[in-house]
């Protein structure tokens, strides 16, 4: 079982009293086929934890171990290669290279693993096959809906088999309909594949699909976010939002409204 270990995990930026704790003594486990889901408010410090998770920054303190990999002892050269071996990121704004078909894209990963280039394409249309991206690998970013993009995203963080996937609020350029879709891919990927999956997001929906919800705000992870009073429905998909931690809202005719995404404040504005 490759499990992914936080253990009192702290990170400071800066020094003196401009010194600002971002994480603050955080401790939790994912064991292999589990998703772990971390909400909270803007700047309540998910996406340095994340990022700390995958080895792009370092702890000012405590340990992250993947199986017997503890991420702050490696040194500088070795991390690219662990990051690209062991750890899938997909990302809100899927990061894929626009000037590649979504087969290159996902191919491309396998060849700077040094894997054969006749391998890594065989390999990518295997993964895009299976994520139903079959009729689709030839086309450019530019000529794909958001969902597919993510699903570009996913084949691609999938190229090296890793052992963790970390998402980064990965719905939130997505409609509802793709939301899900993209959600039901984390699903079947942990259950199916057994790799851990850890996603940062504000999406309340992910909640189904996650077998623990850890709550994280000024620093502190609990195991149980707090009750609010503050649900409201996004105008557009129906989704429901707590107000306080809203990602995208708007203030028209003397009401406000939320959004759990881009994409829905977009379609509200053209309605």
């Amino acid at each position: 079982m490759r499990r992914l270990r936080v253990q009192k995990v702290s990170k400071t930026f800066g020094s003196g009293p401009m010194a600002v704790t971002a994480v603050d003594n955080v401790s939790f486990d994912v064991n292999d086929g589990e998703i772990v889901l971390i909400m909270g408010p803007s700047g309540s410090g998910k996406t340095t934890l994340l990022s700390m998770i995958g080895g792009l920054l370092t702890p000012t303190s405590g340990t992250i171990t993947l199986g017997d990999i503890e991420l702050g002892k490696a040194s500088a050269n070795h991390l690219p290669s662990i990051r690209l071996r062991e750890i899938g990121f997909v990302f809100q704004s899927f990061n894929i290279l626009q000037n590649l078909t979504a087969l290159e894209n996902v191919e491309y990963v396998g060849q700077l693993a040094k894997m054969n280039k006749r391998d890594a394409r065989k390999k990518a249309e295997s993964i895009l096959t299976r994520l139903h991206m079959e009729k689709r690998m030839l086309a450019l970013p530019n000529e794909l809906s958001g969902g597919q993009q993510q699903r570009v995203s996913v084949a691609r963080a999938l190229m090296n088999d890793p052992h963790l996937l970390l998402a980064d609020e990965p719905t939130g350029n997505l409609d509802s309909k793709s939301g899900h879709e993209v959600m039901m891919l984390f699903h079947n990927i942990a259950k199916e594949e057994k790799r851990s999956v850890v996603i940062v997001s504000h999406d309340q929906r992910i909640k189904d699909i996650a077998d623990r919800t850890l709550w994280i705000e000024d620093g502190h992870v609990s195991t149980a976010p707090p009750e609010s009073d503050h649900l409201q429905r996004d105008p557009v998909c129906g989704m429901q939002i707590d107000a306080k931690y809203a990602p995208f809202t708007k203030r028209e005719g003397g009401k406000s409204y939320v959004f759990c995404s881009e994409d829905c404040l977009k379609k509200f504005h053209e309605q």
